[in-house]
């Protein structure tokens, strides 16, 4: 081997061989370091989950739904709070999915397209649109949230933290022991209506439309084609044709506004704030059904 070849060999191996003695010798003082680097870490999952838990809870606590029903944490909860809080976290969670998973055994139909809807239950009961939107929302960050509580000490997640997480995580569980049956109408189909119907509002070109014109469509079943036809330039309505992902939505919307105009009809003001223009009674009448729920909250409420 050539004088040259062997420089060019010295030269590659070098820095590799540096690394290594470097490492070797500072092996003690890296040591020492490792439990700082664990605590930074574990610090970091505290302040992350406490930030994330304090959102959540002002998130479900603006939801009127999730109040309802709620049965107070229990001693048994609080004892394992207090002895630990990832624990208390993980099992508040698999409290959780299990009675999302019992819900989802009893509801599901025989012929279900969805896959494995009992490995996944809280995701299945909103694809199914059974959860409220807070709830669902609230639900994707308790898992995330347990994650993080899995890898936790058992000092890195405070007890104020997990006492939220378990309060958030019984009013949901609460909400889904609560519902009775699938929608017939995935919520999609009512949000995506609102805003519709929000646009055309604000487009101020439909003014013209009447309470009373309102409610001859819901009279007559034809708020749908009724709008369509009104408002052709200026709305997309085809979600809910005949080829369309939600063509029974109609039937059943007509049959929920039926309900509202037979109970509220001539009370849309005092109880709704709806004065002067019919495409806000739809809004407000549209949102009701989404307040009200279709399967996801009980009907005496």
């Amino acid at each position: 081997m050539s004088i040259d070849h062997v420089i060019q060999l010295t030269d590659i191996l070098a820095w590799p061989a540096t690394v290594i003695l470097v490492i070797w010798l500072a092996r003690k003082h890296i040591g020492l370091l490792a439990p700082l680097i664990r605590r930074i870490r574990y610090k970091d999952i505290e302040v992350e989950f406490s930030k994330k838990i304090a959102q959540v809870t002002e998130d479900v606590s603006e939801s009127p739904l999730l109040a309802f029903g709620v049965a107070e944490e229990t001693d048994r909860d609080l004892s394992l709070v207090e002895a630990s809080p990832p624990s208390a976290v993980i099992k508040a969670w698999n409290g959780l999915e299990l009675a999302a998973r019992e819900k989802v055994r009893q509801l599901v139909p025989k012929h279900e397209t969805f896959k494995d809807p009992l490995r996944r239950p809280i995701d299945y009961l909103d694809n199914k649109g059974a959860l409220i939107p807070s709830a669902a929302s609230a639900a994707r960050d308790l898992r995330s949230l347990r994650s993080d509580a899995a890898h936790a000490g058992a000092n890195d997640i405070t007890r104020e933290d997990a006492i939220q997480y378990v309060a958030v995580a019984n009013r949901i569980r609460a909400q889904i022991e609560a519902i009775s049956e699938l929608p017939a109408v995935k919520l999609t189909a009512l949000t995506i209506l609102v805003m519709e119907l929000n646009h055309l509002i604000d487009s101020r070109k439909y003014d013209d439309v009447t309470i009373d014109e309102v409610y001859r469509w819901i009279k007559n079943e034809s708020i749908i084609p009724s709008l369509k036809k009104r408002t052709s330039e200026d709305s997309d309505l085809s979600l809910y044709g005949d080829d369309g992902p939600y063509a029974s939505f109609a039937a059943v919307y007509h049959e929920q506004m039926m309900r509202l105009a037979g109970g509220y009809a001539g009370d849309h003001t005092r109880k709704w704030g709806v004065e002067n223009l019919g495409l806000c009674l739809l809004l407000a009448w549209t949102n009701e059904l989404i307040q009200q729920g279709a399967g996801w909250y009980p009907g005496e409420v």
